[in-house]
């Protein structure tokens, strides 16, 4: 965009070169988070939604559970697949999948059938250029094949409590079926965002990769804009298809409090400052509590005879509004091992899902405060003394039924001689009086 045409040769004044800069930097600048407005933010996209990560709580929502297609958002799964399932190290050799023209076009960085490239190298290029090719290697690679691969995303989902979520493939080209809402991609991304390993991946701005075919792309730039225009925003993803339009998923940490926002199907040109006033709201219209801290015991269980207290391996947050509302929460405790009889110290032995209304919040680990297990009693002089006397009269009965068994076969063989003699005389008085 110009801000004069070269063929007048007129000078802009100063006064007016200085509104048009001021213009474009006002479009381009976030606004900052400490700026207060309490009017709910209107996002120009079909869908959107903000969630607080601590505490799992919805902030904003429009249209957040309409079915809509995600487009390369869907690398989020992809991705955090990949991290869960793979070794960051392993060496993947490209196949002849990635030049399938049905599985495979839009955005690639030209992988060629027989290259080898890390798994680490395959990830930077699928979450921050966005390369389909990488993506679908990184599928095939950790799903054996792209199908058994799709059929490991949507069982995470499910997992994840993602329920309107069903992915088609791992690239999130095209594809009636391949759909989800707001809402749910909200939550795979809280998920993927609380994973340090994945975290590292999105706040990446660019990183080069190791190519061994010449005169392909290595420099991997992430197409985040807010990364590299807003100090707070540190992922996630973006995507776009001419079906799905323009898509983000990002997230914000301000004070240590970060959140989540999405936006699905919006027009061109608009996710930038619509994902900024999103994050505005949340953070100058809501806050986070601490409603029970770590090690607070929720409830008891029995373990063996013995009841225990279950304690939270992580605290508690709720999210108010700026009126001071808080939510109406349940805890609900649920066992998830099947140690009855013993458990350690500190041992993870069930968990508790936080719940408000019917929105399952988070489910937290919840640890055992004492051990049952028995300890295990040391050998005292006494113990070894009383064992060997033990011992002794062990082996005294075992020899004497050594000696009883001996006696009771010699006299047997006493027996038998004897017999033996009788019957020889027998048979010689028979011969005698015979002749």
């Amino acid at each position: 965009m110009y801000l004069f045409k070269r063929k007048h040769k007129k000078r802009l004044r100063p006064i007016r070169l200085f509104g048009s800069m001021l213009m474009v930097l006002t479009i381009l600048i976030p606004a900052p988070v400490n700026a207060a407005s309490t009017a709910l933010p209107e996002i120009r996209g079909e869908s959107g939604y903000l969630l607080d990560i601590q505490s799992g709580q919805e902030i904003y929502t429009k249209n957040a559970n309409e079915k809509l297609e995600p487009a390369s958002t869907t690398k989020i799964m992809t991705a955090l697949l990949a991290i869960e399932y793979g070794n960051l190290n392993d060496k993947v050799t490209i196949t002849n999948t990635v030049i399938d023209s049905k599985l495979v076009y839009g955005t690639v960085i030209n992988l060629t059938p027989g290259e080898t490239l890390t798994l680490d190298d395959l990830l930077y290029a699928t979450l921050l250029d966005s390369a389909n090719d990488a993506a679908v290697a990184i599928a095939e690679y950790i799903g054996g094949s792209v199908p058994q691969f799709v059929d490991m995303m949507n069982a995470r989902a499910q997992q994840i409590g993602a329920t309107q979520t069903h992915f088609v493939n791992p690239t999130g080209l095209t594809d009636p079926q391949h759909t989800t809402t707001a809402h749910d991609l909200a939550l795979i991304a809280r998920v993927a965002y609380q994973n340090p390993i994945f975290d590292q991946y999105i706040k990446t701005k660019e990183q080069w990769i190791t190519r061994s075919v010449q005169g392909q792309p290595t420099q991997m730039i992430n197409e985040n804009k807010l990364l590299w225009r807003d100090p707070h925003v540190d992922g996630m993803k973006v995507g776009f298809t001419s079906q799905a339009l323009n898509c983000f998923v990002a997230t914000s940490t301000v004070n240590g409090r970060s959140l989540v926002g999405v936006l699905l199907k919006s027009p061109v040109g608009t996710i930038w400052n619509d994902m900024s006033h999103l994050f505005e709201y949340g953070f100058t219209q809501t806050s986070n509590i601490l409603y029970k801290p770590s090690g607070a015991s929720v409830g008891s269980i029995m373990v063996g005879s013995k009841s225990v207290n279950l304690n939270l391996t992580i605290p508690i947050y709720l999210t108010k509004t700026v009126d001071g509302q808080l939510p109406t929460v349940n805890l609900r405790v649920k066992p998830v091992s099947n140690k009855n009889d013993q458990a350690k110290e500190s041992e993870e032995i069930s968990t508790v899902e936080v719940w408000s209304g019917n929105n399952l919040l988070s489910t937290i680990p919840l640890s055992s405060s004492e051990e049952t297990i028995p300890p295990t009693t040391p050998l005292t002089t006494k113990d070894i003394n009383d064992d060997s006397k033990y011992l002794y009269v062990k082996w005294f009965v075992v020899l004497l039924l050594v000696i009883v068994a001996l006696r009771i076969y010699s006299n047997l063989q006493i027996i038998k001689r004897n017999k033996l003699r009788r019957n020889r005389k027998s048979i010689g008085r028979s011969k005698a009086s015979t002749t």
